[in-house]
């Protein structure tokens, strides 16, 4: 992925709920980084965490990146650090526990009792009061059922709420191994009372 040729699309964390991509093409790669020229007069700011996506096969995959340099131009080229391995950016990796009504909270940076609307074993996702960016890292603390999840987390996705909160998913980086098992365990246990409440019901 992210090979010379390949062409890119960039997402710079904004305030804006619009995933807005940039489109470029790859330069220069290795295995820790990749430079890429862009359409775009974009200048991000050194250090800033990005997502790139990229087409391989058919599919669409994204890759975590942190921009280390900003070429003079034009064209406009950026150095990438590479952030973690690719992952896919088609859908959500796996099923989808709801949890809406189990009490779960959640602390993303400073704000603290966000409640945690349904969670699988790569993230989450929660109402917040405040606006994130979106492709931005921030810090989570996750309290599932007396279990604790901490670690950075990528702001995926974002939805409008009529209360005026806000509904992000959060993606935990897959180098993040204790985390993302951690994960695991709290939505195959949820699956597993889920169905055991299912079938008392029935």
């Amino acid at each position: 992925m992210l090979s010379v040729g390949n062409a890119v699309f960039l997402l710079i964390p904004s305030q804006s709920k619009k995933r807005i991509l940039h489109p470029g093409e790859v330069v220069e790669s290795s295995t820790t980084t990749f430079t890429a020229k862009f359409v775009d007069p974009i200048a991000p700011t050194v250090d800033t965490d990005v997502n790139a996506f990229c087409e391989v096969n058919g599919k669409f995959f994204q890759q975590g990146a942190l921009v280390t340099e900003i070429r003079p131009g034009p064209p406009t080229v950026i150095v990438f650090r590479r952030n973690g391995e690719p992952i896919s950016a088609e859908t959500r990796q796996s099923f989808r526990i709801a949890v809406a009504n189990e009490g779960f909270t959640s602390r993303v940076e400073r704000l603290r009792s966000c409640s945690v609307v349904d969670i699988s074993p790569e993230g989450f996702a929660a109402v917040v009061t405040d606006r994130l960016d979106l492709g931005s890292v921030v810090k989570i603390k996750l309290d599932c059922d007396a279990q604790t999840v901490e670690s950075p987390a990528r702001v995926q996705s974002v939805k409008d709420l009529p209360t005026g909160q806000f509904r992000y998913g959060f993606l935990v980086p897959r180098g993040n191994t204790a985390a993302r098992k951690m994960l695991q365990k709290i939505s195959a246990d949820m699956q597993r009372l889920q169905l055991k409440r299912i079938r008392r019901a029935a």
